[in-house]
This record gives structure tokens, sequence and C-alpha cells, in this order.
């Protein structure tokens, strides 16, 4: 009689920071929607086929409210963190719609595009210091993290010299390691902060995201709690993930020379090998938690009503199906687009657009301002966030 085959635990490790865990490979060949184990002892389903994914993600019989029974936690800080978030995020059906039709106006590719040129002030001159400075240089705290924590705070109304306060303890919040106790504390100084400059912009508007909050509170739109959720989400939302893209996507290419050379000369696009960073670094790598509402068909098997699951947008970057030779770089890959880097369905990244012309902007500087930019370290001593819901460094030494 054969042994039962043992429950996987969740998350997985990553071995290589270009490629997925081995595990869903090997579950996508064998069990697309198979049961692991969580931290807490319970179990959920883990979806890891692109077209498994993309269908569960549209779903109407899903939820995102972490409140919910049986919702997935990823760890006990993570199950902390979730249960305080009351942000748009965690909103199902028209509440979620409504309040996230309030912040498109912020995020059209009008107004983006209007950002171009002081972002490409703003990189250029972070650069330009960057090499007056005597190597090696952590270019994720020197560069990567400058970058978008400035434009940020330059969206939301946030004072950037504030920056080092809100980076600490947005750490604190996506740390998988974190005491439920220090992620009460982070998240009440963080909306207490927030509460503090809405009431700023209530007394003294200007053109920013916090005014913008501010008056649908006002008016009655928004509730205070609900104004200062969602600037935690756009203030978290908006610095940590594209710094992680910046610093692993630098480092891909740097690994890649070949890649690199392609861009340069103008073979490839800086538009393309862009998506194609995005889906190699997949940052968000143990993304998306989601319950059903109702018994669900996919991948050949039935998930319950009730039932927590992963739809690893991680997974389904790396499925062979749709991304030949899935852990190869290939910036000129025709098919990098279909990344799900940002999410999938309603609640796919606000902010992306966003992200994507600051990754265009550092990819069209980096390598013009700093042509011998070189790892200072090999890639196997870099100390990665395992431990954090965003995948990354926590530093990358650079030389010249």
């Amino acid at each position: 009689m054969a042994s039962p085959v043992p429950t996987p635990d969740f998350p997985m490790r990553r071995t290589c920071p270009f490629s997925a865990p081995a595990e869903y490979r090997e579950l996508r060949d064998t069990q697309p929607v198979a049961p692991v184990s969580l931290w807490d002892g319970r179990s959920a389903w883990l979806l890891t086929r692109y077209d498994d994914i993309r269908s569960i993600l549209r779903s109407s019989s899903i939820s995102s409210q972490t409140r919910r029974p049986n919702f997935p936690f990823l760890s006990e800080s993570d199950q902390a963190a979730k249960l305080q978030d009351e942000s748009l995020q965690r909103m199902d059906g028209p509440e979620h719609s409504r309040r996230r039709r309030l912040l498109i106006p912020f995020f059209t590719v009008h107004r983006i595009e209007a950002l171009r040129p002081t972002v490409t002030k703003l990189v250029r001159e972070l650069l330009e210091n960057l090499v007056t400075k005597t190597p090696p240089v952590d270019f994720f705290a020197e560069f990567s993290l400058v970058v978008p924590s400035t434009v940020a705070c330059e969206l939301l109304g946030v004072p950037y010299q504030d920056h080092e306060f809100f980076q600490e303890k947005s750490a604190v919040r996506i740390s998988r390691t974190a005491t439920p106790t220090e992620i009460t504390e982070a998240t009440d100084q963080l909306l207490d902060y927030l509460g503090g400059l809405l009431d700023a912009r209530t007394a003294d508007p200007r053109d920013d995201v916090m005014t913008f909050l501010a008056d649908h509170v006002t008016n009655g739109d928004l509730t205070r709690e609900d104004a200062l959720m969602d600037a935690n989400l756009l203030l978290l939302g908006g610095h940590e993930t594209t710094a992680n893209v910046i610093t692993l996507g630098t480092m891909a290419l740097l690994e890649n020379p070949d890649q690199l050379a392609r861009i340069t000369s103008g073979e490839v696009t800086v538009t393309n090998a862009i998506e194609e960073l995005l889906r190699i670094t997949s940052v968000t790598h143990s993304n998306a938690m989601r319950l059903a509402l109702e018994d669900i068909e996919v991948g050949g098997r039935t998930i319950p009503a009730g039932d927590g699951f992963i739809a690893a947008v991680s997974a389904a970057n790396w499925d062979e199906s749709v991304f030949p030779n899935p852990e190869v770089l290939d910036v000129g890959r025709p098919e990098a687009r279909q990344h799900m880097a940002f999410g999938y369905g309603v609640h796919q990244c606000l902010g992306q657009a966003l992200a994507r012309m600051e990754l265009e902007v550092v990819l069209e500087a980096v390598f013009d301002v700093v042509p011998g930019l070189r790892s200072a370290q090999p890639i196997e001593q870099l100390r990665f966030k395992d431990d954090s819901a965003f995948y990354g460094v926590h530093e990358f030494p650079v030389t010249w």
C-alpha cells in the first residue's frame, strides 16, 4: 500500500531570485490545484497554472475580505497586518468598485505622463550623485528605494523628510516575522501620522491625494478611517514593490549582459524589457489569497465554498505553457506583457501605470549615467527578503 503524499507547506522558498520555487513546476504538472498547509495548521488550496489563476481571479464568487472565517494567511504577522487593513484591497463588490473609482483620477495615463519629466530629472540627479560616492554603494538604499518613495510622497502629499519613518513602519507591516504587537504599533503610528496630514490638508488644501481624500471625507463619500486606510495602502504599495523591481531588474540585467546589450543597442524597446523584468522578478511572490464564496470548479478540482486558496501569480508568471523557458530572461519576449505581476481581476494594482513609468525612466537612465555599473558582491552572498510579503534584497552593493 502506497504511503500518503504529505501536504506541502506554504509559502515555498525561492532558491533563485529569477525563478519560482521548484515545487511550483512539479505541482503544475501533477496537481495544479493542490492542498497546502499553512503556518497555523489549517489548509488551503494552491493554484499554480496560469489559466486556472486567471479564471478564478475574475470570478465573482471569491472574496478578499480577511475577516471572513477561514481566510488564508501566510503567517501570524500576515494575519495581524491584514486584519487591521480595511483599505479598498480588502473590499468586495460594489463597495470595492466605489472606493477604487474615487482614486482613479490620480492614476490616469495622462496624469502619470505629466509626472515623467519630474521623475526623469530625479532619477538622473540621483544617479549622478551616486557616482560621486566611494564604492561599494548600496544601490537599493541610495537609489532604488529613493525613486518610488519620492514619487509616492509627491503624489500623496507626504513630506519626503519623513520617509525613514514610513519606510521603517511599512517594513514591519510586510514582515512575516514581526509580532502581532509590533504590527499593531506600526499600524497605529502610520495611521496617526497620516491622520495628522489629513487634518492639515483639510485646513490647507493642495493638489495631492491627501487633499483629495480629505475632500471626500468632508463631503461624506469616505469615512475618516476609510481615507486613512487607503492612504496607507497607496503609501506602502507606492514604494516597496517598485523599489524591489528596480533592484532585482538591474541585478538581472547585470547577470545577463547579452540582454542588457539588446536594450542599450535599441534592438529591444525599454517598454517590452520592463514587462519581462516585471515577470521574471515577480516581487509579490505569495499573492493572491482569497476565499471561495461558492463551490468553484477549476483545474479539474472543486474548491468548496468557505475554503481559502492562494492563486500564486508568481507561479503563473513562470508557467511554461504561456512563457516558454520561463527562467530565461528574454527582454524581447513577445508574450511578456501577459504577466500577472500586478495581479489580475478587479483587485489588480491601481498604480501599475505609475510603476511602469518609473521603471521605464530608470532603465533608460541607469546604464547611460553609470555605464560601468556592476555588482560588488556575488549574487549568492546577497541577503534576500524571504521573510517579507514583497520579494527583494536587503541591500545591493554596487561599484562601477
